[in-house]
């Protein structure tokens, strides 16, 4: 042994290192179980492939859900744009001055009815123009106007799906 060297001063520096390491491998893992819990209770909106027909000669316009998730019809908007124009519709204004009928097709009029793959709901306007459109309120669509629909999901605003249709 040299003189004046204690073995226990050669553990010191090593403990101490070990130390800051295990600190900082703590520290790591507190900030990225907090930082995880963020991302963790974001909502997720439903996705469908949703068909849409209209009918002139009953001013409706039916929305044919091929796949993807369900929803429950009481929780989505549908929107209508033609142009600048655009109205957002709900089942809430069935019977008003904005939409006639917001049901699924064969429907007993349940406000909590889901909508999943083979199912169709469909809105009735009111006929424009001797069957030459259809009315939702404000809203007329016409002929040969392109129009653009979107079904949105009320609860978080994001679209679950979206098309475009001709009269």
């Amino acid at each position: 042994m040299r003189p004046g060297w204690n073995p226990a001063d050669a553990v010191s520096p090593v403990v101490g290192v070990m130390l800051m390491l295990a600190v900082t491998v703590m520290i790591a893992a507190i900030v990225s179980t907090y930082a995880g819990g963020f991302s963790g209770g974001a909502q997720k909106s439903p996705q469908s492939s949703i068909r849409v027909t209209t009918d002139l000669d009953t001013s409706r316009i039916y929305f044919d859900h091929d796949g993807g998730d369900p929803f429950l019809l009481s929780s989505v908007n549908v929107v209508l744009r033609a142009g600048d124009n655009e109205t957002i519709l709900s089942e809430g204004d069935t019977g008003g001055s904005k939409v006639q009928n917001f049901s699924e097709v064969g429907s007993t009029g349940s406000s909590d009815t889901a909508i999943k793959a083979g199912d169709s709901f469909y809105i009735e306007g009111q006929e424009y123009n001797g069957n030459q459109g259809m009315q939702f309120g404000n809203m007329i669509l016409t002929n040969n106007t392109p129009i653009t629909w979107l079904v949105v999901d009320k609860e978080t605003g994001k679209t679950i799906s979206m098309g475009e249709f001709y009269l």
